[in-house]
C-alpha cells in the first residue's frame, strides 16, 4: 500500500486562514486538507515537541488546535500529513496514529521528545488491509521518512519493540476486561484485591495503567510497587521516562518491606506484579533475599509482610507461573487470599488471535491446549486445530533438531521485518559459559565453553538476564527461564528438556538429576516429587506460551514429544468455532 505526504510550515497562535503554508498548497492538496482521512505530527525539532493526531478534516481539527492553551505551549512550526485518499479509512488513520505515539513514546529515552498527546491513541480491531498498513506503510513511514527529518533516530523497529517503554507504557488502550477491575480499584484503593489471569492476559499493563491514574489523581498517595528482580531496572526506567522515579520507585518485595519498616512508612496501596513470585521462608537461596524473614516465625510470608505494611494491595496473580520452592505455594496463596476481592483475567493479549489458513486461530484455545497437555490444567476446552501445521503461516510446529529451531527464527527474521525471534529453553545444562564464574573470568566471550551441543552445532546459554532480549547475541544462544519471564518474543523455539519424562502410570514427571537450576529444587531433606514436577511444568509453560506470531518446538525426550501429542490432539472444544479477539 503507498502512501504520500504533505508537508508544510505553521505559524502556531494564529488561526487557519492566516496559515501561509496551508494557503500555498495547490487546490487539490488543500483539498486532501479537508475531505480526506489523514494522520498528522506536529513539531518543533529544536524545542523537541510532538503532538500526533487524526482526523478526517483537518482544517477544521487544525483550528481547533489553535484554541488549546496545552497545544499552543507546543509552540509547532511544521506539521506533515500522511494520506492516501483512496484507500485509507478511518481504522487506517487511527491505527497509523497509534503506531506513532507507542513507537515514539518508547524512543523518548533517546530522543528526549515531549509528546503532547494526553492518551495512546486507540489500537483498532482487525481491518482489511491492515497486515499492509503495518508491515508497509508504518515501516517506510519510520525507517525513511520520519528518520530523514530527524523524528527518528532508531530507525530499527526490532530495537523500538524490544524496549521496555514500548511493551509497558502506561497508556496502551484497555480491554473493556481490564478497565472495570481499575475502575473497582480505584474506587477502593484501601481493600484487598487479587487480580487472575494467565500468561499475556495484560497484568502488568493493567498495574501501569493504575499505577499512573492513582499517582495523577491523588498525588499525596503513599504507593508501593512490587516486582521481581529481573523487572525492577526495567520498570523503573518506565518510571524516569515518565518524569516519576522521584515519586514512585519499583522494588523486589523484600526491599519494600524492609524500608516501610525502617522509615515507619504505611502504604495507601502496593502494587504487586507477578505475586505468585512472592516467597516463603525458605533455608535455600541467597541470604540477602531472606534478611526481612524470621526464623522464629517461619509461617509468616512475604504476602503477610506487605498485609502489615499497607492499608490496600493488589495482588497481580497467575497461579502456573510458580517455578521455585521459595514461592509461596499453590494452597497457601488460595488460602490467604480467599477474602480478597477477586477479578479474573480472560482476553489472550499476547498470542494474537487471527485468520490462518482461512481459518480462526484463537490464542486463548491455545494457552488452554498447553495447560492440559502439561497436565496443569485439566480443561480440555480447546481446539486442536490450533495446534495443527499446514504451512509457514501455521502457528505452531513439533520438529526434530535443536537446529531446526534456529533455522526458524533465523527464516521469520528473513520474512518478518522488525521481529525478535529467540530460541529457549528448560534448565537442563549445567551454565559452564557464565562469564562472571571464576573459571571464565579472564577469558573473552568466543573463548567461553559451549552449553549445548548437537551434532556438529554448539550454543551457549543466555550470557546475562538482564536485558537478555535485547542483545545481538541473543540471537545465537539459548535463553533459559529466568532471561524471558515477563518478556514477549515474536517467533519463538522451545525445547522441552530431559527434565520431564512419562512414569509407568502414564503421567508426565520432573527428573531431579536432569535438572541444573540449583536454586530452583527442594531441599533434599523435604523433597516433594509432585510439587517438583509442578515447577518444571510451569517453567515450560511459561516457555510455551512467550510467542507472538508463532512457536516450534523440539523435545529431547521422545516419550514426552508422544504424551503431548496425544494430549493435544484431545480438546473437545464446547463451541466449534472460536471468535477473533
Amino acid at each position: 500500500m503507498d502512501f504520500s505526504i504533505l508537508e508544510f510550515p505553521l505559524e502556531i497562535n494564529q488561526t487557519i486562514v492566516h496559515q501561509k503554508g496551508i494557503r500555498d498548497l495547490s487546490n487539490i492538496e488543500r483539498r486532501v486538507l479537508k475531505d480526506v482521512f489523514i494522520t498528522y505530527i506536529y513539531y518543533n525539532l529544536e524545542l523537541k515537541n510532538i503532538y500526533i493526531g487524526e482526523t478526517k478534516d483537518f482544517c477544521t481539527r487544525h483550528d481547533q488546535h489553535m484554541r488549546e492553551d496545552h497545544f499552543l505551549k507546543g509552540k509547532f512550526n511544521q506539521c506533515i500529513v500522511i494520506y492516501n485518499a483512496s484507500k485509507f479509512t478511518e481504522s487506517h488513520v487511527k491505527d497509523l496514529e497509534f503506531m506513532l505515539i507507542n513507537h515514539m513514546f518508547a524512543e523518548r529515552d533517546v530522543t528526549k521528545f515531549n509528546l503532547f498527546n494526553r492518551n495512546n491513541g486507540q489500537a483498532q480491531p482487525i481491518y482489511d488491509g491492515q497486515n499492509e498498513m503495518e508491515q508497509i506503510v508504518f515501516v517506510n513511514l519510520w525507517e525513511k521518512d520520519l528518520a530523514d527529518r530527524g523524528l527518528v533516530v532508531t530507525p530499527e523497529l526490532s530495537k523500538i519493540r524490544s524496549k521496555i517503554l514500548f511493551k509497558y507504557s502506561p497508556f496502551k488502550q484497555l480491554s473493556e476486561q481490564q478497565l472495570k477491575c481499575e475502575n473497582k480499584v480505584i474506587e477502593d484503593i484501601h481493600n484487598r484485591h487479587i487480580v487472575i489471569g494467565g500468561a499475556g492476559t495484560g497484568k502488568s499493563i493493567l498495574l501501569m495503567s493504575i499505577m499512573y491514574r492513582l499517582i495523577n489523581e491523588n498525588p499525596d498517595l503513599k504507593i508501593g510497587i512490587v516486582t521481581t528482580g529481573n523487572l525492577t531496572d526495567k520498570f523503573n526506567r518506565v518510571l524516569k521516562q515518565l518524569k516519576l522515579s522521584g515519586k514512585l520507585k519499583f522494588e523486589r518485595a523484600g526491599q519494600l518491606i524492609n524500608r516501610a519498616k525502617k522509615e515507619k512508612i504505611k502504604f495507601d496501596i502496593v502494587l504487586v506484579d507477578e505475586s505468585h513470585r512472592l516467597q516463603r521462608y525458605y533455608p535455600k537461596g541467597h541470604p540477602e533475599s531472606k534478611r526481612h524473614f524470621n526464623k522464629q516465625e517461619p509461617h509468616i510470608n512475604e504476602l503477610h509482610m506487605l498485609e502489615e505494611v499497607s492499608k490496600g494491595i493488589v495482588l497481580f496473580y497467575d497461579e502456573f507461573q510458580s517455578i521455585r520452592p521459595q514461592d509461596i505455594t499453590r494452597n497457601d496463596f488460595n488460602h490467604q487470599t480467599a477474602e480478597y476481592e477477586k477479578y479474573r483475567l480472560k482476553q489472550q493479549f499476547r498470542i494474537k488471535s487471527n485468520i490462518i489458513n482461512n481459518e480462526e486461530f484463537d490464542g486463548e484455545s491455545f494457552i488452554k491446549g498447553i495447560q492440559y497437555a502439561l497436565n496443569i490444567a485439566d480443561d480440555h476446552d480447546f481446539n486442536p486445530a490450533v495446534f495443527e501445521y499446514k504451512n509457514k503461516d501455521s502457528y505452531f510446529q513439533i520438529v526434530d533438531s535443536i537446529s531446526e529451531l534456529f533455522c526458524f527464527t533465523a527464516d521469520m527474521e528473513k520474512l518478518r521485518a522488525n521481529t525478535i525471534n529467540r530460541v529457549i529453553a528448560g534448565y537442563t545444562k549445567k551454565w559452564k559459559s557464565n562469564p562472571k564464574s571464576k573459571d571464565n573470568k579472564e577469558k573473552d566471550r568466543s573463548q567461553l565453553p559451549y552449553d549445548w551441543e548437537e551434532g556438529v552445532n554448539k550454543w551457549r546459554w543466555n550470557s546475562q538476564h538482564e536485558k537478555w532480549v535485547e542483545l545481538e547475541s541473543s540471537r545465537t544462544e539459548i535463553g533459559s527461564i529466568h532471561a524471558i519471564q515477563g518478556a514477549d518474543i515474536d517467533y519463538v523455539g522451545v525445547i522441552i528438556g530431559n527434565d520431564i519424562t512419562v512414569n509407568d502410570q502414564g503421567n508426565l514427571v520432573g527428573v531431579k538429576e536432569n535438572y541444573k537450576d540449583t536454586g530452583g529444587t527442594p531441599l533434599l531433606k523435604e523433597f516433594n516429587e509432585e510439587e517438583f514436577t509442578a515447577y518444571i511444568l510451569n517453567i515450560y509453560y511459561i516457555l510455551l506460551t512467550r510467542g507472538i506470531e508463532g512457536c516450534k518446538v523440539y523435545f529431547e525426550n521422545p516419550k514426552v514429544r508422544d504424551y503431548f501429542e496425544k494430549k493435544i490432539s484431545e480438546g473437545f472444544p464446547t463451541s466449534k468455532s472460536f471468535s477473533v479477539v
